[in-house]
C-alpha cells in the first residue's frame, strides 16, 4: 500500500505494527456481522497486449476462452511438474486481465509467467494503485444494493464496474460474500461510505470466512509443494480440464484421471492458546505424519483455533489427526461444505 493510503487508514481508526495493518478502533464481535474487510496481503497484476488470452490460455488452469468481458473466475498455475506456484482471482475488464495475488507472490508470478511470455505480445505489470476489499454479512447483499444501485448476479460470476475504477464482484463461501477492487484515488470517497453500513476489519477476518468454507490458498510458505487437487482446486472452480494444454496439465489431468489423489484439504479445530504455523505437521494416533497446516487463525465466536490442512483422506475420515505424535492433542475434523466428484469436475 502507498503511504499516502496508509495515512488515510490511520485517520480511519486503523492501527498498524510497523508496515502490518493488524487492526481498527471497533471490530466484528460475530462471523456473520457486516463487514468490510481491508485485504490488505492482496495485490493486482494486469495482463495486457493482443496475445493475452492465448498467452494465459497456454500458462493457467482458467479456460480463458470462456472468461467472458466483466466476469470472474478463479485459477492456478503450475511448474511442469504440475505443483502450483500461485492461486488467483481472475477477471476480464473489457480491456486486460486482472489478477488478484497475494503480496508475498505478486514478484515472483510476475517474473516466472515473464519466462513464458517472450515469444507473445502481452505484458505483465503489478498495478499498486489499486486495494482489494472484502465485504460480508447477514444483511451484506441489500446494504451492498443500497450503496452501488446494483449487485452482481452469482450464477455467472458476473462483475460490476462501479463509479471511476472500481469492481464488484460475489465470491464464494457459506456465508455471503463479495469482492471490491478499488483503485486508491477513490477510496476518500467508497470508505466513508460503505464503514457507515459496515465495520471495519483486516484481512484476517476474511481469512477466517476462507477457512469455514475450506478455500485455501497458496503463501510463500507453500510454493510448488502442492498439486491443485491436494488444495481442492477442481472442486472450488478452479481448474479446467477441457481447455487443452497449460503448464502442468498434463501431471494435474492424470492425476484426475486416476482417481488415486491420496490427500486433500480439510477444516480442523481444536483448542490451544496460539494459532500453530504454516507446515507444522500433523499426525496420526500410530504416531505418523499424515500432513500439514497450511493456514491458521483464532475463530472469534469460539476462540478455537482454526485450521486448514492438507492431510490424508483416510485419517481425516477416521477423524484421526493430532498436533504432536505424542497424541496430546487431538483435531477435529470437519466435513467439507462442497462435493467432491472426480468425474463431474473432468467435464468442466
Amino acid at each position: 500500500m502507498s503511504t499516502d493510503w496508509k495515512i488515510y487508514l490511520k485517520t480511519q481508526g486503523a492501527v498498524y505494527e510497523g508496515e502490518q495493518l493488524t487492526g481498527f478502533s471497533e471490530t466484528p464481535k460475530t462471523l456473520n456481522a457486516d463487514a468490510v474487510s481491508v485485504l490488505s496481503g492482496h495485490n493486482l497484476i494486469s495482463v495486457d497486449g493482443t496475445d493475452r488470452q492465448k498467452f494465459l490460455q497456454g500458462q493457467i488452469s482458467t479456460h480463458m476462452t470462456q472468461l467472458e468481458a466483466f466476469h470472474h473466475s478463479t485459477g492456478v498455475a503450475c511448474t511442469p511438474k504440475g505443483r502450483m506456484y500461485t492461486n488467483f482471482r481472475i477477471m476480464d475488464n473489457g480491456e486486460k486481465y486482472l489478477l488478484s495475488i497475494g503480496s508475498d507472490l505478486t514478484e515472483m508470478t510476475i517474473e516466472t509467467l515473464k519466462k513464458y511470455a517472450v515469444f507473445f505480445k502481452v505484458q505483465l505489470t503489478a498495478q499498486p494503485d489499486f486495494l482489494m476489499i472484502g465485504l460480508s454479512g447477514e444483511n451484506i447483499k441489500s446494504k451492498l444494493t443500497r450503496i452501488f444501485q446494483d449487485t452482481p448476479l452469482p450464477e455467472n460470476n458476473e462483475v460490476i464496474k462501479i463509479p471511476n475504477q472500481g469492481y464488484l464482484m460475489k465470491t464464494p463461501g457459506i456465508r455471503t460474500r463479495y469482492e471490491l477492487w478499488l483503485h486508491l484515488n477513490d477510496l476518500p470517497h467508497w470508505w466513508p461510505v460503505l464503514t457507515k453500513e459496515l465495520t471495519p476489519t483486516t484481512e484476517d477476518f476474511w481469512q477466517l470466512l476462507n477457512i469455514e468454507s475450506v478455500i485455501p490458498g497458496i503463501h510463500k510458505e507453500t510454493v510448488e509443494k502442492y498439486i491443485p487437487q491436494q488444495l481442492n482446486q477442481p472442486s472450488l472452480g478452479g481448474v479446467s480440464f477441457r481447455k487443452g494444454c497449460y503448464t502442468g496439465q498434463e501431471i494435474v489431468t492424470r492425476m484426475q484421471n486416476l482417481g488415486q489423489q491420496k490427500s486433500r484439504c480439510y477444516r480442523l479445530t481444536f483448542e490451544d492458546a496460539l494459532p500453530p504455523a504454516i507446515n507444522t505437521r500433523l499426525y496420526n494416533s500410530d504416531g505418523k505424519s499424515i500432513g500439514e497446516i497450511i493456514q491458521a487463525g483464532r475463530n472469534i465466536e469460539t476462540k478455537e483455533i482454526e485450521l486448514l490442512a492438507v492431510i490424508r483422506i483416510d485419517a481425516a475420515e477416521a477423524n484421526d489427526v493430532f498436533l504432536t505424535s505424542e497424541k496430546n492433542q487431538p483435531l477435529q475434523v470437519h466435513k467439507l461444505p462442497y462435493p467432491i466428484d472426480p468425474k463431474a469436475e473432468l467435464q468442466k
